[in-house]
């Protein structure tokens, strides 16, 4: 069993990524001295996710890894897709989470949906109606837990930037 830990709190809580028994897949998960390791499970209808921050507050920011990268927060237990939280017009499909801070703000990646091109964002969360959070990016225009689906066409041309298919190597999900 794998386990990579990638980053921790002031509260002891520590977030990575551990080999699920069999080694068939990997899940995020949330370590504390209090509650021991916890798998965070993955977006609905994935199979592996991987948690890359964490902030005082126990939010977790991380990529929903199996079918396309998927950037996710974790919040109050609930683990959302973020790309649900923000406008459906958007340009910008995020694709990790990086890191979050004690305001809740989150650095991140994203990638372009018509011309594959990668973008750094920094969401910052608002409050809505029903005591959740949306997020509203400071940049490039960039609801709870519906998971939002990557276009065919971003998928492939994410396969081309990161060199999947070129070594017989394919994202995950529909070919």
């Amino acid at each position: 069993m794998g386990i990579l830990a990638y980053n921790f709190n002031n509260q002891d809580q520590v977030v990575g990524l551990s080999d699920l028994p069999g080694d068939t897949t990997f899940h995020a998960f949330l370590w504390a001295k209090e509650t021991g390791m916890q798998d965070l499970g993955t977006l609905s209808g994935d199979v592996a996710s991987a948690t890359s921050g964490i902030n005082e507050r126990g939010e977790v920011v991380g990529l929903d890894a199996s079918f396309h990268p998927t950037a996710f927060l974790r919040r109050n237990g609930v683990m959302t897709d973020l790309n649900a939280l923000i406008p459906a017009d958007s340009p910008l499909f995020l694709i990790q989470a990086c890191s979050i801070n004690s305001r809740g703000e989150i650095v991140a990646i994203a990638i372009h949906k018509s011309t594959g091109d990668f973008h750094a964002y920094m969401a910052t969360p608002k409050p809505s109606e029903g005591g959740g959070v949306s997020a509203a990016p400071t940049e490039q225009g960039s609801g709870e837990s519906t998971k939002v689906t990557l276009p065919e066409n971003v998928r492939e041309l994410l396969q081309q930037r990161l060199l999947f298919g070129r070594f017989g190597a394919r994202l995950m999900g529909p070919q």
